[in-house]
């Protein structure tokens, strides 16, 4: 247990918080209380800020809902018009082949990928032993 966990524990027992103040005095404990009391006070305030921009997003997309319905939309025409502008993917865009080549023991195997990257084991030896490049394999076009 960690020291912030420990003081949690003691400030949230009336016990353990009696046993900590019985050596101070008034003054002192109404001085931790206004303390606590200030913090309070920020917590509320924070949380109040909060609920706010909650209610004012609320509002916000109701009127623009309330507007969209006024006009004959709904959300699935916005999903028309967002496609094809963006793309998650960053970099570009790899071209993709079908591969095809040989085992050792003569078995015919197709793969998947691209001319860069990593490629299977057995189509590294096939390459090696034949002495051809990738693309002397593509078979089409994915």
């Amino acid at each position: 247990m960690n020291i912030f966990e420990e003081s949690l524990s003691v400030l949230k027992s009336k016990v353990q918080l009696r046993k900590l103040f019985q050596d101070m005095h008034v003054e002192d404990i109404q001085r931790v209380i206004s303390r606590i009391e200030s913090i309070y006070e920020e917590k509320l305030d924070a949380q109040k800020e909060v609920e706010q921009e909650q209610q004012r997003k609320r509002e916000a997309i109701e009127a623009v809902l309330k507007e969209m319905q006024d006009k004959g939309l709904d959300i699935g025409d916005l999903a028309v018009v967002g496609k094809g502008t963006e793309s998650n993917r960053k970099g570009k865009t790899r071209q993709r082949y079908q591969f095809e080549y040989q085992t050792e023991d003569g078995t015919a195997v197709t793969w998947e990928g691209a001319t860069t990257g990593r490629i299977p084991a057995e189509f590294s030896a096939y390459l090696e032993r034949t002495g051809k490049e990738r693309k002397d394999c593509i078979v089409t076009e994915l």
